[in-house]
């Protein structure tokens, strides 16, 4: 088969949507695998993305011939930087145009940083091209080679000709994982493989056995009605920074935040004893952790936790719906919590949770709580 043929039947495949991975690193990859097939030396390959993330501000997938295609993530920071400004993304962006640079030509511009840097590790040409969404939106991706002539005119010809079809499959990439992103920001990373997977029906929910966390902070309101709206959401931001690693940490998710509150879960399987044991001791160290980590002057907060079943999955109105956990082991949890404030105490637990750690707790007392009709134990957590 000829070199023409070989990119034609690489851009009817990227035009088909690339089958059948939906990966983007074994995408990437195929498609330099593909294109040195058809006679175009590439040796570096470096797609730029911008995210959107809380903490990623842009994504790089890299491919070489001797790591194949793997993905760096840069925060806020970098682009801030003179890195940042002194490279050709910037100025591609802006042009909406391909840049190329010769590097073994003798007057090759050394315009950016990068050059200097490809050509001492032995690049020989240089090529950046803009990646330009149906919004308008700019993202950038560069081809590099080591092949003692650069890139022939059919092979820049061949890596203009499949931009378009590739830019195709970087946004369709690109919008699912904002979409992954944004959705597990929000409602929690396995809710949001929940919706992905398209559990978005109200009432769509599961039964599951979890370790339920409620926490918040201590003199919340008179926290908000004294300082600040600034030191108030600073205090707030900290304080679940200091929840939210451990929790994670300790394989529970965070499902929502209300107020100065939080709820968090743990599932676990209820018929396993080992497992159990293991996720109860890993909620009680994210506790432990997360008062080590705050270390804001003159607050603290308390937490309760309970074992039980619940419902999780999709509530709310036909239109806004909410993914959350909802029955009576949460209720008691939630109950719990009220409690902590009454006995002056911190941290408390249910029975269920005292019994499998019995070195960490004590009995405190028997309380009754609004919504249950019998008195419930209510034991302190060391």
């Amino acid at each position: 088969m000829s070199p023409e043929s070989k990119i034609d039947e690489l851009v009817a495949w990227m035009c088909d949507g690339a089958p059948p991975s939906a990966d983007g690193r074994q995408i990437v990859t195929q498609i330099c695998t593909r294109l040195n097939e058809a006679g175009i030396p590439v040796d570096l390959y470096r797609l730029f993305l911008f995210t959107l993330h809380p903490l990623i501000r842009g994504r790089r997938l890299q491919w070489t011939k001797d790591e194949g295609t793997v993905i760096a993530e840069a925060d806020f920071a970098l682009f801030e930087t003179d890195q940042w400004h002194e490279n050709p993304i910037p100025h591609v962006i802006k042009t909406r145009r391909s840049l190329r640079r010769r590097l073994i030509d003798a007057d090759c511009p050394h315009d950016f940083r990068i050059i200097e840097e490809l050509i001492e590790a032995g690049f020989t040409d240089y090529m950046i091209q803009p990646v330009i969404y149906i919004d308008g939106e700019v993202h950038t991706m560069s081809w590099t080679t080591r092949h003692p002539d650069g890139f022939s005119q059919f092979a820049i010809d061949s890596l203009e000709r499949i931009r378009a079809p590739l830019t195709r499959l970087v946004e369709s990439y690109i919008l699912r994982l904002n979409a992954a992103n944004i959705i597990s920001t929000y409602v929690g990373r396995n809710a949001g493989e929940q919706v992905l997977s398209g559990q978005i029906k109200r009432g769509d929910a599961e039964e599951i056995s979890a370790i339920i966390l409620f926490a918040d902070l201590k003199s919340y309101t008179k926290l908000s009605n004294e300082k600040p709206a600034s030191e108030v959401l600073d205090t707030l931001n900290q304080y679940y920074d200091a929840l939210a690693e451990p929790i994670g940490k300790h394989q529970g998710e965070i499902l929502k935040f209300m107020g100065d509150g939080l709820l968090a879960i743990f599932p676990v399987d209820d018929q396993n004893s080992q497992e159990l044991g293991a996720r109860c001791k890993g909620a009680h160290q994210a506790i432990r952790d997360a008062h080590a980590g705050f270390s804001v002057k003159g607050a603290g907060f308390r937490t309760a936790l309970h074992l039980g079943r619940l419902h999780f999955g999709n509530i709310g109105a036909s239109n806004r719906l909410d993914f959350t956990a909802i029955g009576p082991a949460v209720n008691l949890a939630a109950r719990l919590l009220g409690a902590a404030s009454e006995l002056n105490t911190d941290d408390v637990c249910s029975q269920a949770i005292a019994e499998l750690l019995p070195e960490r707790t004590e009995f405190l007392s028997d309380v009754l709580l609004k919504g249950f009709p019998e008195n419930q134990p209510v034991y302190q957590i060391s």
